[in-house]
């Protein structure tokens, strides 16, 4: 099966900026080990893991959005979409606020940052006031301009790459706290270009942002982000949680471990995730055009992907033991037992997303959400047995891998239903 020119094309070219991005993460990770130390390595990537915690305040407003945009482009109906993009501005300005209060009292109940105030107030102070920015990304996806949201986020990574060779090599003088000042200024910048750039091609009208009527109007699209924020919240109670239990119920080195194995497991979901956007825009695009012919073709080329994707993951797992060391100059070592969690996680996420990305095109959520809800009440117990009875760095992996399963069966079968009940 062929894939469209155009789809081939943002996935090449996606495929290549992640590339490069994957490998200025795995080479920034042994010179950040080296320049912070184990201890302070740990504590690192445990606060910077919190911060993908911060989008879901967007309630799923964003993924609701990133649908209109893309139906436009079939639709040539701008107007209305001016609107709903300035009222999802507007609400993204009123979370920011919700956020900041949240932050504040997060301290009171999350251990890594009240036992590192200073650091996460650096850190997360700038991230926080750059969330309405974070807007940017669903709109340049729904206009499929996948090629240009990558290439903006790898200059940010080889920006961040530059600081820590600088810094690894005594060439630049900093600390813990500098390098989180650098990490947020790079991460408000880049954010402010592609929500710029974003809105300049829409020619998106500044002054509409002070009509708060459009708040108002664009009311049902937030309405339907609601249930994408629960999904949201979901997927990181599930899949986001693990340096963070691993901090408070292990050693600060056993979460440089865990967060060294994840990275190289993200890479390949980084890659995926490309694939899986890029596909959303064209099921988003054939749904708007009734075409179900196209959307069996994609689902059948996304299962085949899937199956790829799960082949490679194991040969490198199988790789890992010698990989990793080596990477991280001895610093870190890995057993290949310790793989197997992440491995049978990272296979089921390949499938799951392969049918719950036509649910989320389809807008068709209450189901996929009431099953996400359920395996996130139970992730921190049922994690926090596997810590107990000894599974190690691979209890989160594990729990979130046994407790997605019930979505994979649902998801695929579900899709299918959605393209088979679409009315030509």
């Amino acid at each position: 099966m062929s894939l469209n020119l155009s789809v081939l094309k943002s996935i090449i070219g996606s495929t290549i900026f992640k590339i490069a991005s994957s490998i200025v993460s795995l080479i920034a990770v042994p010179l950040l080990l080296k320049a912070l130390g184990t201890y302070n390595y740990g504590v690192w990537v445990t606060l910077t893991a919190l911060v993908g915690w911060l989008n879901i305040f967007d309630f799923g407003s964003g993924y609701s959005l990133k649908n209109k945009v893309t139906e436009s482009l079939v639709n040539k109906d701008k107007s209305y979409l001016q609107i709903l993009i300035a009222g999802t501005i507007q609400f993204y300005v009123l979370a920011t606020f919700v956020i900041l209060l949240v932050f504040g009292c997060s301290f009171f109940v999350i251990a890594a940052l009240r036992e590192n105030a200073i650091l996460s107030v650096i850190l997360y102070l700038p991230v926080i006031l750059a969330f309405p920015f974070t807007l940017g990304h669903f709109i340049v996806q729904g206009l499929k301009k996948f090629n240009l949201l990558n290439f903006l986020l790898l200059f940010q990574s080889l920006l961040w790459l530059i600081t820590i060779v600088l810094y690894s090599y005594g060439i630049i003088q900093l600390n813990i706290y500098k390098v989180a000042f650098i990490y947020g200024l790079l991460y408000v910048l880049i954010n402010f270009s592609i929500f710029y750039i974003s809105l300049s091609y829409l020619k998106f009208k500044w002054e509409e942002l002070l009509n708060f009527s459009h708040f108002t109007s664009s009311k049902d699209s937030l309405l339907v982000g609601g249930r994408f924020f629960l999904l949201q919240l979901s997927t990181l109670m599930l899949f986001s949680l693990g340096n963070l239990m691993t901090y408070d119920n292990l050693q600060v080195k056993d979460v440089a471990q865990f967060d060294t194995i994840n990275k190289i497991f993200l890479i390949g979901m980084t890659f995926f995730s490309v694939i899986i956007g890029v596909f959303w825009a064209e099921i988003s695009h054939a749904k708007a055009l009734k075409q179900k012919v196209l959307l069996f073709k994609a689902k059948n080329q996304l299962l085949w992907i899937s199956l790829f994707f799960s082949i490679g993951t194991c040969i490198v797992a199988y790789f890992m033991p010698f990989i990793v060391p080596f990477w991280t100059n001895g610093i870190i070592n890995i057993e290949f037992t310790q793989l197997l969690p992440f491995v049978f996680l990272v296979v089921i996420q390949y499938f799951a997303y392969s049918g719950a990305v036509f649910l989320n095109a389809f807008e068709d959520l209450n189901g996929q959400v009431v099953l996400s809800v359920a395996a996130s009440v139970f992730i921190i117990p049922l994690a926090k047995y596997f810590f107990y009875i000894g599974i190690g760095i691979g209890s989160v992996p594990l729990a979130s891998a046994i407790l997605i399963l019930p979505t994979l069966i649902y998801v695929l079968y579900k899709s299918n239903k959605c393209i088979n009940n679409l009315i030509v």
